[in-house]
């Protein structure tokens, strides 16, 4: 038996008149599947509370907040009010903005505790840019109980620890078509000659805007627009490595981009910056636009890649990974990710056949 130790985020509510705290979490649950239900009957089956308990919970939350957290849509059972909104956009924040980090604290503790309790051997240790497809395949891992350590780190850092040994697996990703070889050239790091590609997926890049776009934003040149506000992701990121050489393309400089310093640290967390009204404009994944309800205007594609040596590939540690990579449900579910495509999910390649001319 495999044993994970998983950190997760606790809402609670408190008062400076009162030493107590309000557990919010199973009220959160209820609210997120009022949202999607439109019926408190439903919502409360679907989360496993009684009727009453559930609206015990609510009623128990409306009179803590001092307002009203539901109310009754004519036509559509039971929908949330402003407040009740904002407290389920509260815990989506969280998870966008906090979930990859919790991710990697959780997995690195649960090898140290696994390593001193049954000194099995040393689990593979995977440093990974961010993306829906690499946070899908660790659930299934964790699903299926194959053990990895898993930390997210952006494409150049990824690259950097595998050069330097630190990791075992790098995960990265880099633009089909006329970026692939500037941006190689900016992520390049010393590499063995027996490294293997493994393609986990492609996916589609391009900028988040608000629903039915506003602004009016449609190419990297609206970006320097003075009424524009943009948001970033960290400079370690594959995703800020590109957008600067989009930049560079288009001859904007980057004080002409009003928040290029606004830094989030995930696709989605980057998706959440612009539902909740703090940007107009960031460079993400189309999954991340669809995840928040966003408009996406597509740039280009981009191939997401594992790498490791050509001897970890018949390694018993890793062969389950990489079948993994073959799953049928696996396949499924990623195919259920919109602007991801898993047509060559699992091709492997040497350090002369993968980035060429064709991409076929």
């Amino acid at each position: 038996m495999t044993l994970r130790i998983n950190i997760l985020p606790e809402f609670h509510l408190s008062s400076n008149t009162s030493n107590e705290h309000f557990p919010l979490s199973r009220t959160l649950k209820l609210l997120r599947a009022i949202e999607n239900l439109h019926n408190m009957k439903e919502a409360s089956q679907s989360v496993g509370l009684s009727y009453r308990h559930a609206w015990n919970l609510i009623e128990q939350a409306q009179s803590l907040f001092g307002g009203a957290i539901l109310e009754s849509v004519p036509g559509r059972g039971s929908g949330l009010t402003e407040l009740g909104k904002k407290l389920v956009w509260a815990e989506k924040l969280t998870e966008a903005r906090l979930g990859p980090l919790l991710e990697s604290i959780s997995s690195e503790i649960s090898e140290d505790i696994e390593a001193l309790t049954r000194r099995t051997r040393r689990v593979l240790r995977l440093f990974a840019s961010h993306g829906f497809a690499v946070a899908l395949l660790n659930e299934f891992l964790n699903q299926r109980g194959i053990e990895l350590d898993f930390n997210y780190r952006g494409s150049k850092e990824s690259l950097d620890a595998f050069s330097r040994q630190i990791c075992d697996i790098a995960g990265f990703h880099v633009p089909l078509g006329e970026l692939e070889k500037p941006y190689l050239d900016l992520i390049k790091v010393p590499l063995p000659d027996d490294v293997r590609y493994i393609e986990l997926a492609r996916r589609n890049q391009g900028l988040i805007v608000a629903k039915n776009n506003p602004k009016s934003i449609h190419q990297i040149e609206d970006l320097a627009r003075p009424e524009v506000l943009f948001v970033n992701r960290q400079p370690s990121s594959g995703t800020r490595l590109t957008l600067d050489m989009l930049l560079r393309k288009h001859r904007l400089s980057t004080n002409s981009i009003k928040g290029y310093g606004n830094t989030e640290y995930t696709h989605a967390a980057v998706g959440a910056y612009i539902a909740s009204g703090k940007a107009d404009v960031g460079l993400g994944v189309e999954t991340a636009a669809k995840q928040f309800d966003l408009d996406f205007i597509p740039l280009y594609t981009e191939r997401y890649f594992y790498l490791c040596n050509e001897s970890l590939l018949s390694d018993n540690r890793f062969t389950p990974i990489l079948a993994l990579l073959y799953d049928r449900d696996f396949l499924e579910a990623m195919g259920h990710l919109t602007g991801y495509s898993a047509e060559h999910t699992g091709r492997i390649t040497g350090p002369n056949d993968t980035f060429t001319d064709s991409h076929d």
